[in-house]
């Protein structure tokens, strides 16, 4: 049964707790641990993105990312796991339908990692691909069933393929030592010479501009978007949820410091407090912001022009996305440099969000200085296609 947005935000409200007590030991792990991710797949938490046709919730990007946004908000773990593996799902309601109902169909809950940057190579051969290579930041490929890759091509390099494969037929290497993110568990995957039938595969060029004609087969328009758009939209939604969670830590530390000097209140601090106003209005506007590109994401899929043919919308997504998040990663700097030398133990709040926040906004799909420059030529009439 399909499930609406306010049912979706009534079982993250439910199971929130739960989630947010196991959140340090997913860091701890370095993966969300069971009972979190089976607590989010029970809830239908993964099926928000899935097709209806292959039994999800096909619900639209502003309700995927305010439930994003809430779960990274009590764990950010958990909160990212879902951003990623539900732009996968989105993602594959450009693939064949044989390759959705295989995915979707089977008994075990379809959980799909990978990574959507062409990293590997790919070559055509008789009815399929054979794909090489290593593919990094496969966040949850722990849990996962099916792996998502890009791949160039194997001759000149240039983006071909999207392939889905059995996670079963894939190399983990545990490469994921970071700064931040840690329980993430965004490990590398390595293929070697693993064929992959050509219905599980779609053109780079299609899935990124949303012009898969597998798109249109649907019980809505919400998939005909670029892929690239969509991504980068998601990644900040889920910065938003971390950040909120260190203001509301940030709020409380400073009801309780008192400065060492004089025993005065830090609530009573002028500095202090305009810290606090600034950060609250850069996550306030990075909301608007959000909500502003994934309204006209909604409007572009519906537009009667093929929205695959429209540049415009996707650089001004892309740099909408990037702006959001650097206006989350400007006011957890603020928090923590207000927050005080206690704030540097790993067991602090703040800290925590600062550092996650800090390893999230480095996203390849949310680059700010390459968002920037794409809607900058788009408005300059530089490019347009």
């Amino acid at each position: 049964m399909r499930a609406g947005g306010r049912q979706v935000m009534d079982r993250i409200a439910a199971i929130a707790p739960m989630l947010s007590s196991h959140a340090r030991t997913c860091v701890e792990a370095r993966r969300v641990v069971a009972d979190s991710m089976a607590a989010m797949v029970e809830a239908g938490l993964f099926r928000i993105t899935r097709p209806a046709r292959a039994g999800g919730f096909e619900l639209s990007l502003r309700v995927f990312g305010d439930a994003v946004g809430a779960v990274s908000e009590v764990c950010p773990s958990s909160g990212w796991i879902l951003m990623v593996m539900g732009a996968h799902h989105f993602c594959l309601a450009s693939w064949p339908e044989q390759a959705q109902d295989e995915i979707f169909g089977a008994p075990d809950e379809a959980l799909v990692a990978g990574t959507l940057a062409w990293q590997g190579k790919a070559r055509a051969v008789d009815a399929g691909y054979v794909v090489d290579g290593r593919w990094q930041f496969c966040s949850g490929i722990d849990h996962a069933n099916w792996v998502m890759m890009g791949c160039a091509d194997a001759e000149s390099g240039a983006p071909a393929v999207h392939v889905v494969a059995p996670r079963a037929q894939v190399e983990i290497d545990d490469s994921w030592q970071v700064l931040g993110l840690e329980g993430t568990g965004s490990k590398d995957i390595v293929a070697n010479e693993l064929f992959v039938p050509s219905y599980r595969a779609v053109d780079t060029r299609d899935l990124m501009r949303g012009a898969s004609p597998y798109t249109l087969n649907h019980l809505t328009r919400v998939y005909r978007v670029s892929a690239d758009a969509m991504l980068s939209l998601s990644v900040p939604a889920a910065l938003l949820g971390i950040a909120r969670a260190m203001h509301s830590s940030f709020i409380e530390r400073t009801k309780q410091r008192r400065v060492i000097v004089s025993g005065a209140r830090k609530a009573e601090h002028g500095p202090t407090q305009v810290r606090l106003a600034e950060a609250w209005v850069e996550l306030h506007a990075a909301e608007l912001i959000l909500h502003d590109a994934q309204a006209l994401m909604a409007q572009a899929a519906e537009s009667e022009q093929t929205a695959a043919t429209d540049m415009r919308y996707r650089a001004r997504v892309k740099w909408q996305a990037a702006y959001a998040a650097e206006l989350c990663r400007r006011a957890a700097a603020r928090m923590y440099a207000a927050a005080g030398a206690h704030a540097v133990y790993n067991t602090g709040a703040i800290q925590r969000g600062y550092r996650d926040i800090s390893v999230g906004a480095q996203h390849a799909s949310i680059d700010f200085d390459s968002s920037a420059e794409l809607y900058a030529r788009t408005r300059l009439g530089l490019l347009s296609r």
